[in-house]
């Protein structure tokens, strides 16, 4: 059975070799770059799983097998004001040898779980190499919707990857900001 939960500074060392693997095998699909995320201190990682008092919303959830971290995606919340009804996704990974079991939308529906328990959280933001179309239909079933894409959104060793944004509106919205779903 797999949980879910978030991060902790105790988890960085699974995090980061989770994510390092992420980043060599698809370094199309992140805006991160292995060789440069693989010479950071893990206590950069560490870090970023304890977020300040003046961001407690982010967040990376786990999805884990036992004590097996097998899935990963990100939660930060804009701090400026004029911005805080937005949230965005970030790093978002499974492992090729556990795709097809559900994590991934295990993953996406927890962290929609914790969104629209947010108050004033009006939208999840997030970006998707457009050729990866399997990560598209995850966040199309969950209710994410395209609307735009950025071209040459990334550049991996010569190559130009255009990146689709796509945008979730959260049901606890404030009255004016667009659709509900």
């Amino acid at each position: 059975m797999i949980a879910i939960r978030a991060l902790t500074p105790t988890d960085a060392d699974a995090y980061r070799a989770l994510r390092l693997r992420g980043l060599a095998e698809h370094p199309d699909a992140f805006t991160s770059d292995y060789a440069q995320e693989a010479v950071r201190p893990p206590s950069a990682l560490a870090n970023r799983l304890a977020p300040p008092a003046d961001a407690p919303h982010d967040c990376v959830l786990g999805a884990f097998d036992g004590a097996t971290l097998v899935g990963v995606v990100g939660f930060e919340v804009a701090p400026r004001k004029k911005i805080a009804h937005k949230g965005h996704v970030f790093g978002m990974f499974v492992p090729r040898e556990r795709t097809g079991a559900g994590i991934g939308r295990a993953l996406v529906a927890a962290l929609v779980t914790r969104a629209r328990a947010i108050d004033g959280l009006a939208k999840i933001d997030l970006t998707v190499t457009a050729s990866n179309a399997a990560a598209k239909a995850l966040y199309e079933h969950a209710g994410f919707v395209a609307w735009g894409v950025e071209r040459a959104a990334i550049v991996v060793d010569g190559t130009p990857y255009d990146k689709v944004y796509m945008t979730k509106w959260l049901a606890n919205q404030k009255p004016g900001l667009g659709v509900r779903d």
